[in-house]
Order: structure tokens, then C-alpha cells, then sequence
């Protein structure tokens, strides 16, 4: 295992697994599956074909595609040859599919489908020379063309190197232009190689896979799974039920928003359920809670948490963790924080859910707590071969354990740096290899990894008060009324919140309140003073002193935005909020809480 130091290597190990199933998923209710023998093959010919029809090593071949099996095997097939995939999602927009196309100088571009196509051809593109389409379409070859190629060709692939670049990721462009992040073969092999160990595939696990193929994330998880022989099945999100119980994962990698989807699934159940069912309910649940973060066995709250455990067991989580099939061993949460009430629900749960952390820049994984650990509210130790430091942003100095300070990480996994952008891999990468994070966080007294926050998320009020926003928001959204939030309020005397309001509850209020419903003019219902005086309540109830918040902290205005967030507007791929877009975006909105706050509209 330790001798996979790049994707060659990798490949040439499907022949140890011969039959044992590769990948599958479901075609018109029909599970497929390809083994990893047949994966060899395939990934073989495709990667002659590239080179027969005359590509060079180090040539870069760009993949825009949703989470699809074929986009593995192509992925693979592009590095086997010593070419450089430059992978992004089917739901890229036009200019940015031109942008990273015309900064990568990509030779060779696939489509997944029409759609993506067209968005392709707004842009002329001098560079491309040929577009594949995984799709069949008119006047678009279809990828298999290369592999028909390569299936005839007797031509002798390169050999690979670990510092050989193997991808160019392009970042989300969160906060401005979009990045390429430059990973070598060695960034990849030696961080699925260390997750493997620290979460212990076994050939016999099926992951199940629902995340963005391009991202940084899924394509690790994929190649631990790869490293240990274990299958991967494809699904998508409105499937993922049925698929989990079908299917029997033992193993499902997610960001925190499904697993937050998870809970809500079971609240909204009991509170379906009378009051005094409901009133039960919480309580059970919060005592077994309490009664986990007590440290002595005979602790009267462990005693009676045992008993309410077992109570809610019997109500509730023995039918949930059945909804996650019979084989379900592990989740795995990462691309963002874990809320810490998500961690204690599964933790009560008997759900073994381990927290990750990691950036596409350190190809991605740079810690993930140990199994049966407990460790909750942290991301665990760095995984092997990693070192870390935590660095006071004034000073420079090394801060002592449990101190907050700036991460810095080092180590086989850091990428090469941001292709053909010197200026911005200088600024975060120094000559001894520590790659400054950008993220805040300490390690506890166990040596884990404890996030606080992201050092450009910070608000500044004009007071000089520095707020984290990212508690305020978890906190606030666990309203039934709000869908999502996003706290504001740099260089503003109090903080401020733009709010998307939870449609389906909110309806259900104005039904309760004798308020007229207007769906397609949302904004009317709005601004309707008790909807109004609803939302008040609401960030009162979740934001104030008894629950821990300083007077700075507290939420003094908000505005309503009467849209959804979305994938590619205001969030990323792992549904992380893009900030300076949702600024941008919403900049009136803004610009009218900031007035109301400095008594400007007075």
C-alpha cells in the first residue's frame, strides 16, 4: 500500500482485485457494475488512445461533468498517461468554463451532455483542438472513440513521477477569481494512502458517492476507496434514500448539510407529534446529550442518560439507523464545519459519524478524527506524514496548546502551488513548505484539531469588536422559519442578517395567523408585520446572552431575501457560503440594514 506513490501505480493494483466490483450505480432501476479488472482495461485503452492521437505528457485535458461513473475512469486514464485532468462541474457557467479553459491551455475538453456543450461554444476557444462528449450527440465524438483507439494501439505509456502534476483544480472563486491549484500524483497517492489508515478501508466496504466528482473531497474519498479495493456506488441526492436501503453502503462520505438533512428529517417527525410527545421527546434527548459529556460512569446523569438513550432508541434511532442500510459502518462529514448539535444527535444516535478537515490545496485532507474516538467538536489528529503549527497572526510565534491562532500545515500533500499565479502561491506558501490555511484553530489537550473559524470570515464592527459569523449562522439555523443566513456587519456598529426564510413553515404560519399566502409575490408576505415580528423572535430566541452570546455578538437587524441560495450563485460545491458574492448580490439589502443600524433612515 505505502508503495502507491502516484496514479500509475494506483491503477497497475486493480489487477490485484480482479473481479470485485469497481463502481456502480443504477440505470432504469437496474444496478450496473463494472469490476476492477474491466476498470483496468478500460483505463489502459483510454489512456493509449489519448496518447495516439497526440497528446503529449503534461498536456491537459479539462472534464466538465456532474458525479458520473465514466468520470473516474477518465480521470484515471488522463494521469495513467501522464496528462493532467483540469476537472470542474456540468453546472459551470459560460464565463467561467472560458476563464478556465483559456488559463489551463487545455488541449482537449469532455462534455457531459448537451447543455454544458453549449455553454462550451459561447466562447471561441484557439487552444481546443478537440471536444469528447460522454453523452452521444451530432457532431460531438463520444469518448468512447478514444477508447475504441487505444484498445488498437500497441504505444508504450510514460512513466509517472509523485512530483509529476496529476491535476489543476479550479477554486470556487469565493473571494474573487478563481485559482488553479496545481496537484501532483504524490499530493493524492500519500493522502489516500494516510486517510485509509485513519478511517480503515476494507475490501469488503461499498461507498456510497454523492458529492461533486471535481471536488477535492470526493475524488480522495474515492481513491481511499480505490487503495483498499472497496466499491464505490453512484447516487444522486433525491435517490439517496432508497439507494442507502437498496444498496447497503457501509460507508457514506457527505458534506454537513446532509447529515443536517438526516436530523431535520426525524425533528420534523416529532413535531408532528402531540406536546406532550414532543416536550418528551427534547427532553430524553437532551438529557442522553448531557449525559455523554460527563466524564465518570457513575454519574447520576450517565446513569439516567443510559436509560433515556435507550428510550429514544427504541422510539427513534433504531429506525433511522436502519433507513441508513443493513451494512452502514460509517459517515464521514467534510468541505465545512459539522454544527455541534449534528455531532451530538448522531453521537446519541449510535451513528458513527468522524469529522474531517482539509483545502484543495492540501489535496484535501489535513486531519479527520479516529474512529470510536468520541472526539466531538473537533476534526481530530493530522493524518500521518502532516505537521501542523498554530501561529499568532501579530506576532508570528508558535501558540501554546488550546490557544487559538492562524493553522499552518505542512507536508506530503500541500500542492505545487496555483498555476501560473506566483504572487498568490507566495503569499500562502513560504520557501520550508507551510502553507498558511487562512483557517483558525487550536489542538486540545488530545492533540485534535479544533476549527474556529476562517481568519476572512471575521466581521470587524466599528467598535473594533471582532465577531466569528459562522456560530451565529449554525445556531440560527436551526429556526424551522430559516432556510439559510448569512451574518454581516463590517465595519457597522451592530451586526446584521440577511435571512432566506424556510417557505413551507412559513406558509404554515401565515395559514395559523389568517394571513393571506402569496407564493409567487413572497416579498408582500414579507413584509407583513407579523412576519416580521415572527423572524424577531426567532433570532431572540436562538441569539442572546443566556446562550453564550456577548452583546456584540447579538443580531440588531436583518433583511429577507425572497430567493433560495444556490449551488454556483451564492454557494460552492460543498454548499459553503460565498460571501463576497452574496455581498455583491445583495449589496442594497445590505446597504439598507447598515442605514436602519447607524440611524441613517431616520
Amino acid at each position: 500500500m505505502n508503495q502507491i506513490r502516484t496514479i500509475q501505480d494506483l491503477v497497475k493494483t486493480f489487477k490485484n482485485y480482479g473481479n470485485s466490483p469497481f463502481t456502480s450505480w443504477k440505470e432504469n432501476e437496474i444496478t450496473k457494475r463494472i469490476s476492477y479488472a474491466k476498470a483496468y482495461e478500460q483505463i489502459n485503452a483510454y489512456s493509449r488512445g489519448f496518447l495516439e492521437i497526440g497528446l503529449q505528457p503534461k498536456d491537459r485535458i479539462a472534464i466538465f461533468s456532474s458525479n458520473v461513473p465514466v468520470w473516474s475512469i477518465l480521470t484515471l486514464a488522463i494521469n495513467n498517461a501522464c496528462l493532467i485532468d483540469v476537472p470542474r462541474g456540468h453546472d459551470s457557467d459560460a464565463e467561467e468554463i472560458n476563464y478556465i479553459l483559456e488559463h489551463s491551455k487545455a488541449k482537449i475538453v469532455i462534455v457531459e451532455n448537451e447543455a454544458v456543450l453549449q455553454k462550451l461554444l459561447k466562447h471561441k476557444h484557439a487552444g481546443v483542438e478537440l471536444i469528447l462528449s460522454m453523452d452521444k450527440m451530432a457532431k460531438v465524438k463520444h469518448v468512447s472513440q478514444i477508447e475504441q483507439v487505444g484498445y488498437k494501439s500497441r504505444i508504450q505509456l510514460p512513466k509517472s513521477d509523485r512530483d509529476y502534476t496529476a491535476s489543476i483544480i479550479y477554486t470556487s472563486g469565493s473571494t474573487g477569481i478563481p485559482k488553479g491549484v496545481e496537484l501532483t500524483h504524490g499530493n493524492f497517492m500519500s493522502n489516500a494512502v494516510a486517510a485509509l489508515h485513519r478511517i480503515k478501508i476494507v475490501r469488503e466496504d461499498k461507498f456510497i458517492s454523492i458529492l461533486p466528482a471535481w471536488h477535492a473531497f470526493e475524488r480522495i474519498v474515492k481513491y481511499a476507496a480505490m487503495v483498499g479495493g472497496a466499491e464505490t456506488f453512484y447516487t444522486v441526492q433525491k435517490a439517496l434514500l432508497e439507494d442507502l436501503i437498496s444498496e447497503n453502503p457501509s460507508v457514506m462520505a457527505s458534506v454537513p448539510r446532509i447529515w443536517e438533512r438526516v436530523y431535520n428529517g426525524v425533528m420534523k417527525k416529532v413535531k408532528e407529534q402531540s406536546g406532550i410527545k414532543r416536550s418528551i421527546f427534547n427532553l430524553m434527548l437532551k438529557t442522553s446529550i448531557d449525559s455523554h459529556k460527563k466524564k465518570y460512569p457513575a454519574h447520576p446523569a450517565r446513569i439516567f442518560g443510559k436509560l433515556t438513550t435507550k428510550m429514544l432508541d427504541k422510539m427513534v434511532f433504531a429506525e433511522l439507523r436502519s433507513k441508513l442500510g443493513k451494512k452502514f459502518r460509517l459517515g464521514v462529514s467534510g468541505g465545512s464545519k459539522l454544527p455541534d448539535y449534528i455531532d451530538d444527535f448522531f453521537n446519541v444516535a449510535k451513528i458513527e459519524l468522524i469529522e474531517g478537515y482539509g483545502l484543495t490545496e492540501t489535496s484535501p485532507v489535513i486531519a479527520v478524527r479516529v474512529i470510536g474516538s468520541k472526539a466531538l467538536y473537533t476534526v481530530g489528529p493530522v493524518i500521518e506524514g502532516v505537521s501542523i503549527r498554530i501561529i499568532d497572526a501579530e506576532t508570528g510565534k508558535e501558540k501554546s496548546h488550546g490557544e487559538d491562532g492562524i493553522i499552518y500545515i505542512k507536508g506530503p500533500n500541500v500542492m505545487k502551488g496555483y498555476y501560473r499565479n506566483f504572487e498568490a502561491t507566495r503569499k500562502i506558501l513560504d520557501r520550508d513548505g507551510w502553507l498558511d490555511t487562512g483557517d483558525i484553530g487550536h489542538l486540545d489537550k488530545q492533540h485534535n484539531l479544533v476549527i474556529s473559524g476562517r481568519e476572512k470570515d471575521i466581521v470587524v464592527l466599528s467598535n473594533g469588536e471582532n465577531v466569528n459569523p459562522v456560530p451565529l449562522e449554525t445556531v440560527l439555523s436551526r429556526s424551522d422559519y430559516i432556510a439559510s443566513v448569512m451574518v454581516t456587519g463590517h465595519d457597522w456598529k451592530s451586526l446584521g442578517a440577511l435571512i432566506v426564510p424556510n417557505v413551507e413553515t412559513l406558509q404554515q404560519f401565515c395559514q395559523k395567523n389568517n394571513i393571506e399566502w402569496q407564493g409567487k409575490h413572497i416579498e408582500k408576505v414579507l413584509d407583513q408585520a407579523p412576519v416580521r415580528e415572527l423572524y424577531r423572535r426567532e433570532i431572540h430566541h436562538y441569539v442572546n446572552n443566556k446562550a453564550g452570546f456577548k452583546d456584540h455578538e447579538l443580531i440588531r437587524e436583518f433583511r429577507f431575501i425572497s430567493e433560495p441560495f444556490e449551488v454556483g450563485r451564492e454557494l460552492t460545491a460543498t454548499l459553503k457560503l460565498k460571501r463576497n458574492k452574496v455581498n455583491e448580490l445583495y449589496k442594497l439589502h445590505l446597504e439598507s440594514m447598515r442605514k436602519s443600524l447607524h440611524g441613517e433612515n431616520r
